[in-house]
């Protein structure tokens, strides 16, 4: 299972931490997919965020888009 740390900025934006969207993200679709522990922490926030918006779990395409 994917494992990551987050930390509080000063200029926080809109968008949930990566812990936050990691969460919501299992409780609708479940554990991530393990692929995904070998991108930067940007790249999954961004991929998380992806399949969050469009309602399904992310497949391994996801990654080359």
């Amino acid at each position: 299972m994917l494992d990551i740390a987050s930390s509080s900025a000063a200029g926080q934006t809109a968008r949930p931490k990566l812990s936050d969207a990691l969460q919501l993200y299992e409780r609708r679709f479940g554990s991530p997919p393990d692929w995904l522990d070998d991108l930067a922490n940007g790249r999954i926030q961004a991929l998380i965020q992806q399949a969050l918006r469009r309602g399904a779990p992310l497949t391994a395409a996801d990654v080359l888009k």
